[in-house]
């Protein structure tokens, strides 16, 4: 994997570590879009729903769908830090019975390979749909979003790459990436064997005007 800096109107190509750049964290655009079909003990649901995007132990709520629909719309626009560790991230779709209790619809699992990597690089708005499946793993419903990985910045790259991994080394070897580390595993475009992919009904990658 290659970054390209600029100095003085000339433009360097270095190489990195794409261990080190694959578990950096990074920014998500989520637009927690809409959804399909929502079923509630098999019968279409028809009350508010609001949506819940969850990385990690963050977890960010959209506003509610008045609508009181089976196919509510939210177009809720989140930004989240994801650290390069997580593999799946979730969407989940709840609802507000009469007593003020929320109770969840289902939610969807969502591989991070499907919107980064190699056939998703950053700065690229992915458009996604999902099967949504309650607690019983019973299908009930698909969810919408669109997600985008932010282009990291080269000043951010060469903070985390200096203070992190480059610490105990000197300040030269810091800044040409001589040094490496000594237990870094065999890996193809910074990715290991295990790829889990889950199927998804609409998938389309566009890229985001500049």
């Amino acid at each position: 994997m290659y970054i390209l800096t600029q100095k003085q109107h000339m433009i360097y190509i270095r190489r990195i570590n794409p261990r080190l750049y694959t578990t950096m964290t990074k920014t998500l655009e989520i637009d927690i879009r809409s959804a399909e079909g929502l079923k509630l003990n098999r019968r279409l649901l028809n009350k508010k729903t609001f949506a819940v995007a969850k990385i990690g132990e963050k977890s960010r709520k959209s506003h509610p769908d008045v609508s009181r629909g089976s196919s509510p719309t939210w177009n809720c626009k989140l930004e989240m830090p994801m650290s390069g560790t997580v593999q799946f991230i979730y969407i989940e779709v709840w609802y507000r019975t009469s007593s003020g209790r929320e109770k969840k619809i289902g939610e969807a699992k969502i591989p991070t390979s499907d919107f980064m990597g190699r056939y998703s690089p950053e700065g690229h708005l992915n458009f996604l749909s999902y099967r949504l499946r309650d607690e019983y793993g019973d299908k009930c419903g698909i969810v919408n979003v669109s997600i985008m990985v932010k282009p990291i910045s080269t000043d951010e790259f060469k903070s985390h790459t200096v203070t992190k991994d480059y610490g105990a080394c000197s300040s030269q070897a810091a800044e040409t990436g001589l040094w490496r580390l000594r237990s870094e595993p065999p890996s193809i475009d910074g990715y290991g064997d295990h790829r889990i992919v889950t199927g998804v009904p609409v998938w389309c990658v566009l890229q985001r005007p500049t």
